[in-house]
């Protein structure tokens, strides 16, 4: 619930209420002008396209039909078709392959010659089961047209073959000059359908009774364009026009007239601007429909467009007066902002600055608890230490007093001898205390690639006194070529602290025995310390690289080994892990990213 004192949103003022209602009624006003003005241009575009499309169906259509007209006329003045009308019919066969060779090689449907009577006595088809030969064709109106003219056109569907096809003819005059028959050529104009329907528009053609003879809409051939009367139906029927064909009237009613021969209307479902074009020759007319759906479509798309682009505009005034208002504020506000930056920067930098103090603090603290754990490993190593240099200490005095004897009895060569093994004695002592040295040097750390194998050697070395005493079975055998990136002091820190801990673990075992083993694995080096120990319970083994976690006795470890050794093997890159091998013993296996050396 909003309490009484929690300020609401102000309502929008008088005047933007006002300005918004305006730019509203002006957007709508926009958007109908652009309506209009873009209706107006579709329509325009229409005519202007219909026009050309007519005028070039009508060439298509008069290109067709030119290309046969010839024919029927020249035929008529061949000497074979005279002498077979005027009575020698057993020279019609021969005729009839003449026009067969004719029409083969015109490319036209068929051709044929008729005598006066309108009966077919030679034709290209005379071979086929459909024959014209002896075929009664006088109801056409070509032939009556013939008769009286010398010259007939009709289209219409084949009584023969029911195909349909435009039919020419032209008279043929015997040698007293009068016409005694007539040669037809028919025509097949449905490639011209083919190709308008490929085109995609819509374009029919009708004839002087208003059938669509051609159209590129399926649909509409044969229909009516106008109303179907008794009287079109006992015409159509007397000359055979299309045969069986059912007629119906195309359903196309006039929206809004555009003129003459153009006009908006409805054709079915659709809506089309209509032009209609003239083809006097035949008595024909070709009619061009454009797609008026597609056209309003993107009539209303511009308007659309109109309207989002007078949104746009409302908007970025808005958004301009809003952001006049925000950079006010803005300024307003920028001289506090500026002081609590200042602040706060001020406080960032004594954080940064004490984070680093921090951070160099605790790798202070961390550096001297590595050092830590090296002393507190030669603690554990100092008395064995001791007694490997006490050995060699004892044999020097006792050599020094021989070495004196002889020499007062005058024995060079044997004090010479002794002189050099105190001279080999002084060397092992000498080495030890340079492998202490090294290991207890507290110096910074400087990573660098080293070999591991080297690290290893370094801390048997270190740890051979002892290994020593307790008797135990060290197999190791350096390999060569494996390289890591790390500091090497650490890294020996690291081998001593798992081989002296190995150590440990062997001391009660029956067989005491201690496996290192260092291999390339990949892209990496795995370096293991096995022992013949009692193995780590379960535990002990999720615990075993915690701070200050020991199973050894108080006083004999602090428990920071393990955890100080995973600290160094995380910081170079690697891990460590481990495991109870499955003999008996436990396993620990140190993995650190291999490094190639350019040679």
């Amino acid at each position: 619930m909003t309490s009484p004192d929690t300020p609401s949103a102000a309502p929008p003022s008088r005047p933007v209420v006002g300005m918004l209602a305006l730019a509203a009624l002006l957007g709508g006003l926009v958007v109908a002008w652009v309506y209009q003005r873009a209706r107006a241009e579709a329509l325009d575009g229409a005519l202007v396209m219909g026009q050309q499309r007519l005028g070039l169906y009508a060439s298509t259509i008069r290109a067709a039909l030119d290309r046969f007209s010839y024919l029927p006329a020249t035929i008529a003045l061949d000497r074979e078709v005279i002498e077979v009308l005027e009575g020698e019919p057993d020279r019609a066969d021969a005729l009839s392959a003449k026009l067969e060779t004719i029409n083969a090689g015109a490319r036209s449907a068929s051709l044929y010659v008729m005598d006066r009577k309108g009966v077919t006595v030679s034709a290209s088809n005379w071979r086929t089961p459909l024959s014209y030969v002896g075929n009664d064709y006088s109801f056409r109106p070509y032939f009556t047209q013939v008769m009286s003219a010398g010259a007939g056109h009709f289209f219409g569907i084949g009584v023969t073959t029911k195909l349909p096809g435009y039919f020419l003819a032209s008279g043929v005059r015997g040698r007293a000059g009068d016409i005694i028959g007539a040669v037809v050529v028919k025509i097949d104009l449905e490639t011209l359908e083919e190709d308008w329907g490929r085109g995609g528009d819509a374009v029919m053609v009708t004839d002087e009774d208003g059938v669509v003879i051609l159209t590129s809409r399926p649909e509409w051939k044969y229909a009516v364009d106008g109303p179907v009367t008794e009287e079109l139906r006992r015409k159509l029927d007397a000359i055979q026009r299309y045969g069986a064909v059912q007629l119906r009237a195309l359903e196309r009613r006039v929206l809004l007239s555009l003129g003459d021969a153009a006009r908006l209307e409805r054709n079915g479902d659709a809506r089309f601007v209509a032009q209609a074009q003239a083809l006097d020759e035949e008595g024909w007319t070709i009619h061009y429909l454009a797609d008026w759906e597609a056209m309003e479509s993107n009539v209303r798309s511009t308007a659309a467009l109109a309207g989002l682009g007078w949104i746009a505009f409302i908007l970025l005034l808005l958004y301009l007066r809003q952001r006049r208002l925000v950079l006010k504020a803005k300024l307003d506000a920028r001289d506090t902002l500026e002081a609590l930056v200042a602040l706060r920067t001020e406080a960032l930098s004594a954080e940064i600055v004490e984070r680093q103090r921090t951070e160099h603090h605790l790798r202070e603290t961390q550096d001297e608890l590595i050092h830590a754990g090296k002393m507190a490993a030669l603690g554990q190593m100092s008395a064995a230490i001791a007694h490997e240099l006490n050995q060699p200490l004892a044999a020097i005095q006792t050599f020094v007093a021989s070495s004196r004897i002889f020499v007062e009895r005058g024995d060079a060569a044997t004090a010479g001898t002794n002189l050099s093994m105190i001279d080999d004695l002084c060397r092992r002592m000498a080495e030890i205390i340079r492998h202490l040295r090294v290991f207890a040097r507290k110096s910074p750390v400087t990573p660098q690639v080293t070999d591991p194998a080297a690290s290893v050697s370094r801390a048997v070395a270190l740890l051979a006194v002892r290994l020593r005493q307790a008797e135990i079975d060290l197999v190791w055998n350096p390999p060569e070529g494996l390289m890591v990136s790390g500091d090497p002091g650490r890294l020996d820190q690291v081998f001593v602290n798992l081989l002296a801990n190995a150590i440990d673990a062997v001391a009660d075992a029956p067989a005491r025995r201690i496996v290192i083993d260092a291999v390339r694995v990949g892209g990496e080096v795995a370096v293991s310390v096995a022992d013949s120990g009692p193995g780590l319970p379960s535990d002990v083994a999720d615990r075993v690289f915690e701070p200050f976690f020991t199973t050894k006795e108080v006083g004999e470890g602090l428990g920071l080994g393990l955890s100080l050794s995973y600290g160094i093997i995380r910081d170079m890159g690697g891990s460590i892990r481990a495991d109870n091998r499955a003999g008996g013993g436990a396993v620990f296996v140190i993995t650190l990213p291999n490094v190639s050396v350019s040679t």
